[in-house]
């Protein structure tokens, strides 16, 4: 039967039946809603645990955290508001204000509860003449004495009167793997006792920070927790509450965090930890060269296309160990014959695969002790002594070569390393001898670094390229050449 709805009715209908669309839908949602908080609840049983570790962690070593500020009349502070390069400190290590009324902040971190505190030295570095203030965990200010540092490393000792501090837990440097939970702690930008938590992202980072060459000393962890201007000299802490790493650097182009910061490994830290506080500065030998890895930066650095280029060009079989880009005049090494285009592959009977490996066997040899090196040089192994000195406080005032001063010259085989003299000095006549490796024909023959070489046999030179041609014809026939010197005559090479 066929019947009819007025409009009212219809509408009324209509309604009803949206009505109970939407009610049906509502209970729908709400039960949905229901059973994700259920699981939600359920979840957060199983992550609690791992949650508790980081609040723990945190109870634990923040107490152990200072915040630091330096100050004073004669300090040239940092600015950490100031545009940095791409890769400096988080504290604008990089951009030394003029403005010398401007305080630098950092981060401690307490390592003896009689008031000793491991910082960063470019947080108050140039501040010893002024006000270094401490504030603790629970707000206490304490002045701080600057007494220990290390430029070599970026490391410095504060000391504080004060007593029962919380003493932070050292980590083994060897557990610390890409993958593993860590947490910043410091005082990024003046908020105190802040943390950020990330992982490893890598270990074992060099060429960080623009140490003062030749003495650079790195071991960087690398790590996506947030680390920004004030974190420098802050604790990296692992999950059982070990200090893994100084929080010391960032790579940014904006001046804050970008996801890639790093940590002063504690192999490094406590390599420099008893020195400076025994001592005030670190005693340790050195050698007084550049280092480089054999690769394609290698390459670039010598004008060359690639790695193989390097081998070619040096007769190296091998990428492994230690290339020599440099060597400084009256070191250990220019003493012990080592010169520019040697690869160590042994020091001390450590085998050296790398520039770190070489670099961790210099640190650990003594002060006066004689260590066996053996080097790479024209495809032979060769066996040297070299007398380990104390490491000086710098090397300003003394000259070195570099291999690229040095790159395919014949006169290597003798001993020289010779320059082009420039048009202002002596008319451009005649070749500037830059270094003499010691115990060689040239040092037999009585040349000296400074010397002028005029004329090779009845040749004369007037650049580089000119007197490594005419030489090369003697060497190659293994002839003895008579050298006319400035000021000293003829000299006769005997190889």
């Amino acid at each position: 039967m066929y019947v009819k709805f007025s409009k009212l009715l219809r509408a009324k209908i209509l309604i009803c039946l949206v009505f109970l669309l939407l009610l049906s839908h509502g209970v729908c949602f709400g039960s949905e809603v229901e059973e994700l908080r259920k699981d939600l609840l359920e979840l957060e049983k199983i992550v609690n645990p791992f949650v508790r570790i980081f609040q723990k962690v945190s109870r634990l070593v923040a107490p152990s955290v200072v915040s630091i500020v330096a100050e004073g009349a004669y300090g040239t502070a940092t600015n950490p508001h100031d545009e940095e390069s791409p890769l400096s400190s988080p504290d604008g290590e990089n951009n030394k204000s003029q403005d010398s009324n401007k305080p630098s902040f950092g981060s401690g971190i307490v390592i003896k509860e009689t008031g000793y505190i491991l910082t960063n030295f470019h947080v108050v570095s140039d501040f010893e003449n002024g006000k270094i203030t401490v504030t603790l965990h629970n707000g206490d200010k304490h002045d701080a004495v600057l007494i220990g540092q290390d430029p070599n490393t970026d490391l410095a000792i504060l000391k504080i009167e004060c007593n029962d501090l919380r003493e932070a837990t050292l980590g083994d440097p060897e557990s610390v793997n890409v993958g593993d939970w860590v947490i910043a702690i410091g005082n990024p930008f003046g908020y105190s006792q802040t943390v950020s938590a990330g992982i490893v992202s890598a270990i074992g980072r060099t060429h960080i920070t623009p140490f003062a060459k030749p003495f650079a000393y790195e071991d960087f962890i690398q790590t996506d927790a947030a680390i920004n201007p004030g974190n420098s000299g802050g604790p990296l802490v692992n999950l059982r509450g070990e200090i893994i790493g100084v929080n010391s650097a960032i790579a940014t182009r904006t001046g804050g965090f970008q996801g890639v910061g790093f940590a002063i490994s504690m192999e490094i830290a406590n390599e420099v930890i008893s020195d400076l506080i025994e001592r005030g500065r670190v005693v340790r030998g050195y050698l007084g060269v550049g280092l480089q890895d054999i690769n394609d930066s290698l390459a670039a650095y010598l004008n060359l296309k690639s790695k193989g280029d390097v081998l070619r060009e040096f007769h190296i079989e091998s990428d492994k160990g230690a290339f020599i880009s440099e060597v400084w005049q009256d070191t250990p090494a220019s003493k012990g014959n080592i010169f520019p285009g040697d690869v160590i592959v042994e020091f001390g009977g450590r085998e050296i695969m790398n520039i770190d490996d070489l670099q961790k066997a210099i640190r650990v040899s003594k002060v006066g002790s004689n260590v066996a090196v053996i080097v790479i040089r024209n495809k032979k192994e060769k066996l040297l002594t070299i007398n380990i000195d104390e490491q000086p406080g710098n090397m300003s005032g003394r000259k070195y070569v570099t291999v690229r001063a040095i790159l395919g010259q014949t006169s290597l085989n003798v001993g020289l390393a010779v320059e082009t003299l420039s048009p202002e000095e002596e008319k451009a006549h005649g070749v500037l001898v830059r270094h003499v490796v010691s115990n060689s024909p040239a040092e037999r023959a009585g040349i000296l670094p400074g010397d002028i070489i005029l004329r090779v046999g009845s040749s004369d030179v007037k650049t580089a390229l000119e007197f490594q041609s005419v030489l090369k014809k003697f060497v190659d026939t293994g002839v003895s050449v008579s050298l006319l010197i400035k000021s000293k005559g003829y000299v006769t090479l005997k190889y």
